[in-house]
Order: C-alpha cells, then structure tokens, then sequence
C-alpha cells in the first residue's frame, strides 16, 4: 500500500506543470536537463533552412517610369452636339488612377505576353499541360503577380516595376507591357470612338435615306408636289375664289336688278310713234347717220339697235329718191323702246353669265375646300414624316463631323503621345534580390520554437520535479532533503575489499526523492 506522502506526489505529478507552479528557473531547468533533444531538433531545422537559402534564387527588377498630362481624350464629347456636359474635364488625380486601372488591365498584360513570348516569360507554364486559353490565363496570373504600378499622392506620374529571374527578360517585359498599354490606350480612348461614330454615321444615313424615300412616296402617292407650298396656294386660291364669288354675286344682282327696271321701262314705252315728216326726211337721214354713228361706238353691226337704224337710213334713203315729197308724217317702230329692249337682253344676258359664273366659282370653292380638308388630314402624317427625316440628316451631319473630328485626334495621337511621355524606359537591372537572409531568419525563428517547444515537452513528460521548489509548490509541503540521482551502474572488477569512503555530492542534477516532513 502506498503512503499518503507517495499518493500526494503521484497527484502532484499529473498536474505539477500547471502555469502558477512552474517559474522560469523550472524552465530553464528543464530545457537544460533536455539540452540534447533541443539542440539537435533546432540544428536539423536550420541545416534544412540553409539548404533552402541557398538554393533560393535570385530575381531581378525592372523599372519605368511614366508622367501623365491631361489630353483631349479626357475631355466630355456629349453624342448630341451640344448637349450638358460638353466640355468637362476630370481632376488629374482621377485621371492618373484610370491610367493605372489601364495599365493592369487584362489586355494589356496579354499583349506584353504575346510580344515577348510565352515560353521566353514562363517557360514552366509553356511546358505544362493544358489548352492555350488555360496557359495564358496562368501567365497573366504570374505577370500580374510581379507587376507593380504605383503612384504617390498628388503627382502626375506612374512608377512600373516587373520582377524575374533573367533581367533581360524582366526589361523587356516591362517594355513590352508599356508599348501594348500605348496601343491600347489609343485603341480604347480614340481609335474606338472613330469606329463607332463612323458605323452610327453610316447607320444614321441608311435610316435618313429611308425616312427620305417614305416621305417622297408619300407626295407621290397623294399627288402632292410641295405640300407647304400647295397648301399655302390652295388657301390662297380659295380666298381669291371667295373674292370672285361675292364679285360674281353682286354683279349678278346688279343685273337682275337693272334688268327688272329696264323691263319695267320698256313695258311703259310705246311700240309705234311718229317718225318723222316728209319734209322732214333729209334732216332725220342725218340725225340716223349720226345716231348709227354712236350706237356702233357702243355695239356691234348686227346688233338690234343698228339693224334698226339701218332700216330707217334705207327707209329714208328710198323716201328721197322718189322726190321731194310733200310733208306727211311717218310712224314706225319706238327707237326708245328698241334701245330700252336693247339694254333689257344685254342685263339679262349678264345676269345669266354672272349666275352661271357664280355656279363655277361655288363648285372651285366646294373643290379647293375638300383638297384643304385633305391636306389637313395628311399634314400630322406628313409632319412626322418630315421631321423623322429632319432629325435623322441632320444626326446624321453631326456624326459625321464628330467621326471626323475623332479621326483628326486618332491620327495626331497615333503620331505623338504628349500627355504620356515615358520618363525612363526599362533597363537591364545589374543587381538581383533573393530570399536567402529573410529565409534563414525565419529558420531560425522556427528553429528556436520548435526546439524549445520539442525540449519543454520532453520535460513535461518526465516523472520528476526539475528543482526543489516545483516539488514545494505541487506538494504544498516543505522538502527536507535531496538524494542525488543513482549513477547508471558499471561492470565493476574483482578488488580488494578496501573501507568504504565517505560519499561525495555528485555534480550532476539529482535524482529527486521526496521525503515527507514530521511521518
């Protein structure tokens, strides 16, 4: 059976490493007393960190370095010609980070990989398996990796590094990714933008001429020249046609009135009066000589009035010829009531030719009011047409002028470059870095743990107290003595018994042996 003392230090075994009764002299005791096993675990991790460091290789640095000037490109070019905006230009450093943004973007970093070569920049990934889209996916992965573009605040320039192990290789990558970042810079900024307003112009122009063609056939198809003009010529006719009808109207009821007096008049009048006498007959030959006179002012020769004349010329032409006759008087027919008769067929003849001119006119206007309602009715039609056609020649006109003016910018771009100008081109570095110092530091580092962690383990393991104290604090009871730690026994030789000496303290570390106080 166990004492109390040996169940004491068998607990006090199982939890005597707990942090508030270990001390840094127990440490430090333990990791002595385990000095083998931290030495050699420490000395196996660093040779293998040597050998790391030493097989690290070195990598080289290219740099470049470019200064950034805000250029037309930059500047707002609404799509419609003078629409908000035009004109506005972003702050510099804003345009400084989309030039960055630029720099690493995919493309670019494709194009630097296909000038310089796959197998030249990553000859591992060349060599491995998988398609071309796979391989070229890595490499960009890889370029991107050793690619630094960075700028500092509130300069207008752009720092470019590339890292690799050939430092040919890392110049001419770098240079390579600046030539593919000029070419598409111009590509994206303006080459583009002439490309697109010239499809738009060319687009633009298809429709217009359709626009034009549906517009045309529609005149066509309504008889219609110039629908402004004939509209404005129909409301001008129609006024004219009004003018005319009211003149027609009055002149007409002037003659039917002037004919209901005339009719009047020669109602009143008598059909048969006194001519003339005998002696009386050479006077009234020229008084009807000098009457047929006038009335020939005033109508023609076979007009009643005149043939009436005529007939009492002749009349009295044959009265003389017979002689002087003796005065007798002569009756015939009224000359009053003949020129009132006259008068009376001349009214109504001109109230028929005014009636039947009114009837015309009132047709005209019935006409031109119909094609005025007509055209009126196309006019929304027309208008929609017309402005359709409008807008489109004259976007049109407007894309053509910008894609123009966007050629003139792409060519004087394609020849200079003045607001990125490269300040230093990449060199050939001289002197590479490598990863030998920070890998034998962290050898070390790692060393000194896991050794020191291996060393404390081991220790902790053990059934024993490193010092006295330990074994104080996990007993709570005083020690009251220490029994060195028995020597490894040795094949002893047959000697002479001689008297035994008096034991000596060993130098080494005792064995512990716990005696209880006060049993």
């Amino acid at each position: 059976m166990s004492t109390g003392a040996e169940a004491r230090a068998q607990r006090a075994w199982f939890g005597w490493a707990d942090a508030p009764k270990l001390s840094l002299a127990d440490i430090a005791a333990m990791l002595w007393a385990e000095r083998v096993l931290v030495l050699a675990v420490g000395g196996a991790i660093c040779a293998l960190g040597l050998v790391a460091a030493l097989m690290a290789p070195k990598s080289y640095t290219a740099r470049s370095e470019l200064l950034v000037r805000l250029g037309e490109e930059y500047v707002y070019q609404p799509t419609a010609a003078g629409g908000p905006g035009a004109g506005a230009t972003p702050d510099m450093q804003t345009v400084v980070n989309a030039e960055m943004r630029m720099i690493g973007s995919g493309a670019v970093v494709r194009g630097a990989i296909e000038s310089v070569g796959l197998s030249t920049l990553y000859p591992d990934i060349a060599a491995s398996s998988g398609s071309e889209a796979r391989k070229l996916a890595a490499a960009e992965r890889a370029f991107s990796q050793h690619l630094t573009v960075e700028t500092a605040p509130l300069t207008p320039s752009i720092g470019l590094s590339f890292e690799h192990k050939n430092p040919e290789v890392a110049a001419r990558a770098l240079n390579a990714l600046l030539d593919s970042y000029l070419e598409h810079r111009r590509t994206v900024l303006v080459g583009g933008e002439y490309e697109a307003l010239s499809q738009e112009t060319a687009d633009l122009g298809t429709r217009a001429a359709t626009a034009s063609g549906a517009l045309a056939q529609f005149l066509t198809q309504h008889q219609i020249g110039d629908f402004d003009s004939e509209l404005t010529a129909l409301a001008a006719r129609s006024g004219d046609i009004e003018t005319q009808l009211l003149d027609a109207q009055t002149r007409r009821r002037e003659a039917e009135a002037r004919a209901a007096s005339l009719r009047q008049r020669y109602q009143a009048e008598p059909a048969e009066i006194e001519l003339y006498t005998e002696s009386d007959a050479r006077r009234e030959l020229v008084q009807a000589q000098l009457d047929r006179e006038e009335l020939l002012s005033r109508y023609q020769d076979d007009a009643l009035p005149v043939r009436e004349v005529d007939r009492r010329i002749a009349q009295l032409n044959q009265f003389l010829a017979g002689g002087d006759p003796p005065s007798i008087t002569r009756r015939g027919a009224n000359p009053v009531r003949q020129d009132v008769a006259s008068q009376l067929y001349a009214m109504e003849a001109e109230g028929r030719a005014q009636r039947g001119r009114e009837v015309a006119l009132t047709q005209q206007r019935e006409e031109v009011r119909t094609r005025i309602r007509t055209m009126q009715q196309l006019e929304p039609q027309f208008r929609q047409l017309q402005r359709e056609r409008t807008i489109l020649e004259t976007s049109t006109q407007n894309f053509a002028s910008r894609a123009e003016e966007a050629r003139a910018r792409s060519q004087m771009l394609g020849r200079a470059t003045d607001n990125i100008s490269p300040l230093e081109r990449a060199a050939v570095p001289t002197q590479g870095k490598s990863l030998r110092w920070p890998i034998m530091i962290v050898t070390l580092l790692i060393a000194g743990i896991v050794a020191l962690a291996a060393g404390l383990s081991r220790g902790l393991m053990r059934r024993s107290f490193p010092t006295p104290s330990s074994a104080a604090r996990a007993l709570d009871t005083p020690v009251l003595a220490v029994m060195p730690r028995p020597a490894p026994a040795k094949p002893v030789k047959e000697k002479p018994v001689k008297a035994p000496k008096p034991a000596k303290a060993s130098k080494e570390k005792p064995n512990l042996t716990l005696v209880e106080g006060g049993a």
